[in-house]
């Protein structure tokens, strides 16, 4: 047993088969896997989380331009789009381990022929990301053998989002509900509920959501601009970046100039966060939000 142990150790794998039950299936894993590809960014964020990096992931520029953090590794290799994986190009790496969401689900027979494969879900009919991304994480700690790192983060994260939300309350700043909105073009706005990753961030940083109303899987609601005309009480922060010739669209128009948080300037723009991301991406959605409210640094004019 020693000497199997030994081995074990010097290659990296544990002598312990695990049994994985994920969303399509059952996956048996002799080893620990080292080339994992991640199909989805939020998979990608959590094995980067866990210290763990990818093989290989879909569509790494734009993993780099809206997910940003944990970084990804320049080593890490492309697979393609993320709705349209290369296939060939997925056959020629010879990956141990896949990861994908149930949204490429008819996919899922193709790559089980290329290698093992796992289905794991943060976006779906539960409604709940936040809780998902944490199942998850736990997930990918236990094929990955991260257990102790998991249980870890998950709950410095926890602490860390309250945390801001507490120096929010304490300096004055958390007593107005929030829109958390993506402007589309100058008359329209994805509006994030209460059941998004940013809803959820808000209610963990003891904040209140400004829209009450219906959101779809993903945790936003797609709407007229005037529906901010509602709570017009509320601070606005929407998800950046604008250019100049948008922002002159959008805040030139007589509805927003007219509106109260306009006029008071409680809007504040925020950088690039991957809404639809898992932990990390909450943790630096509180981050900018209380650095944003903090410092004022953002808000329009």
């Amino acid at each position: 047993m020693q000497y199997l142990l030994l081995i074990g150790l010097l290659f990296g794998f544990t002598v312990q088969a695990k049994t994985i039950t994920h969303e399509m299936g059952v996956l048996e894993l002799t080893k620990t896997p080292f080339k994992i590809v991640a199909l989805d960014w939020v998979l990608a964020e959590s094995l980067l989380s866990l210290g763990v990096t990818p093989y290989a992931v879909a569509d790494s520029d734009g993993y780099n331009q809206w997910v940003v953090k944990p970084q990804l590794p320049s080593q890490v290799k492309n697979v393609g789009s993320r709705r349209e994986p290369n296939l060939e190009r997925l056959t020629q790496l010879k990956p141990d381990l896949i990861l994908m969401s149930s949204h490429l689900s008819p996919l899922y027979p193709s790559l089980q022929t290329i290698a093992p494969t796992m289905v794991l879900t943060v976006y779906n009919e539960k409604r709940d990301p936040f809780n998902q991304a944490k199942k998850i994480l736990n997930q990918l700690a236990i094929v990955t053998t991260k257990e102790n790192i998991a249980a870890q983060l998950i709950s410095e994260a926890e602490q860390y989002i309250q945390n801001n939300g507490s120096r929010l309350k304490k300096a004055g700043k958390a007593a107005r509900p929030f829109f958390l909105v993506r402007f589309i073009g100058n008359k329209h706005i994805r509006i994030h509920g209460e059941y998004s990753l940013a809803g959820q961030t808000l209610t963990m940083m003891g904040l209140t959501n400004a829209w009450q109303g219906t959101a779809n899987m993903w945790g936003f609601a797609s709407a007229s601009m005037d529906k901010l005309a509602l709570s017009q009480q509320a601070n606005v922060l929407y998800f950046g970046p604008l250019n100049k010739t948008n922002k002159a669209k959008i805040f030139s128009t007589p509805l927003w100039r007219a509106m109260t948080f306009t006029r008071q300037k409680r809007v504040y723009e925020l950088p690039p966060i991957w809404a639809f991301g898992g932990i990390n991406a909450a943790v630096r959605l509180s981050d900018t939000l209380t650095d944003a409210l903090l410092t004022a640094k953002s808000i329009t004019k």
